[in-house]
């Protein structure tokens, strides 16, 4: 297999488990370690290229969401501007806040936690916790709590991302450490039922998820292109075309991922996507079962 077609399946693999519940690390370092015999996935460039290509995952949030952000941006409400929700939203009722807090606001609050254990934890996770046992037990993990979040979740009382409150944001933002410090846990996950703890519906917590992940992604992919240039000798021609095509490759899946994902929770829960994380987890762990 060339390094091309290497590319364009973590590209793919990317687009499509970034924004699911599933655990896009998860997947990735999966993958890499299962591909490693057709190149070495374990090298510094292939490691950085990983985190490099969110940034087109990122871009499909910005251009699929482009008219919510304009408009959260500019603090009009969906009825302020004539809008309809993408999705008929939860049963249940917005309880008045006394203090209305701008949404890009929020996000920004709801981002350092993350942020900062990102930044004290980064070289424990990279060296102790991306191994396959501990993102297959933590994909287990996560699908049960899954389930038992859907079955047992508040009536929502939050039903847009305009009405979220300082206290649901800063929640969200800490249970997204749960994905920074154990790969395999999903950070869409793991904002996602955070949100719908915190008593927001589905609408707003899958939004919600969706905008987080700017800042934060913005910041790791940073991190790793900052990484990439100090660590000398720069890219060749052929790394840096690799990395435009695993980058137009994600942004392009996770567009349509995202597209489709908005859709289905219309109608659907995320129990679905929980079992799938279980049954992948379990298949991981038999498959080491024999590896020390």
């Amino acid at each position: 297999m060339t390094e091309l077609w290497i590319a364009i399946i973590l590209g793919v693999i990317e687009g499509v488990t970034e924004f699911l519940p599933i655990s896009s690390t998860g997947h990735l370092l999966l993958a890499a370690r299962w591909m490693d015999g057709w190149a070495d996935l374990t090298s510094t460039f292939w490691v950085r290229f990983v985190v490099f290509i969110q940034i087109g995952a990122i871009a499909a949030v910005v251009v699929y969401f482009r008219d919510r952000l304009r408009n959260l941006l500019a603090g009009r409400r969906i009825a302020e501007t004539g809008d309809s929700p993408m999705f008929a939203p939860d049963a249940g009722v917005q309880l008045p806040d006394p203090i209305r807090w701008h949404p890009i606001l929020l996000i920004l609050i709801a981002t350092v936690p993350v942020l900062i254990a990102g930044f004290l934890l980064h070289n424990v996770v990279e060296q102790y916790l991306e191994t396959p046992k501990v993102i297959a037990t933590a994909l287990i993990i996560g699908g049960v709590l899954m389930i038992a979040i859907e079955l047992l979740r508040p009536k929502p009382r939050t039903q847009t991302v305009e009405d979220i409150t300082l206290g649901q944001a800063i929640f969200v933002g800490c249970v997204q450490i749960l994905a920074a410090v154990f790969p395999g846990t999903s950070r869409s996950a793991a904002t996602i039922m955070g949100g719908l703890v915190a008593g927001l519906s589905r609408p707003a917590a899958a939004e919600f998820s969706f905008f987080l992940a700017i800042p934060a992604m913005c910041a790791a992919c940073g991190y790793a292109l900052l990484k990439m240039l100090r660590s000398g000798g720069g890219l060749t021609m052929q790394q840096v075309l690799l990395l435009v095509v695993g980058t137009l490759v994600s942004f392009l899946v996770a567009f349509v991922v995202i597209a489709v994902f908005m859709r289905l929770i219309r109608k659907y829960s995320f129990i679905p996507f929980a079992i799938y994380r279980i049954i992948l987890g379990c298949v991981v762990l038999w498959l080491l079962r024999n590896v020390s």
